[in-house]
């Protein structure tokens, strides 16, 4: 059981042609709220992302970039 909603992690993917860095940023929040500050270029990952961090999280605003 998490004890804080406040929160902050770092996620990096690497290729050989690319890298993908990932900035979470959570704040306590009676409801779950997403935010996503991202490229035009990765918008269509946006739905699938959604999915997987309200599979991990119920509560909560975060911010994604």
């Amino acid at each position: 059981m998490a004890l804080s909603m406040t929160g902050y992690g770092r996620g990096v993917f690497s290729t050989e042609e690319y890298s993908i860095t990932i900035d979470l940023k959570s704040i306590n929040h009676r409801y779950l709220e997403l935010y996503f500050k991202i490229p035009k270029a990765y918008q269509f990952l946006e739905d699938k992302l959604r999915r997987e961090i309200a599979g991990k999280i119920s509560r909560g605003k975060v911010e994604i970039s």
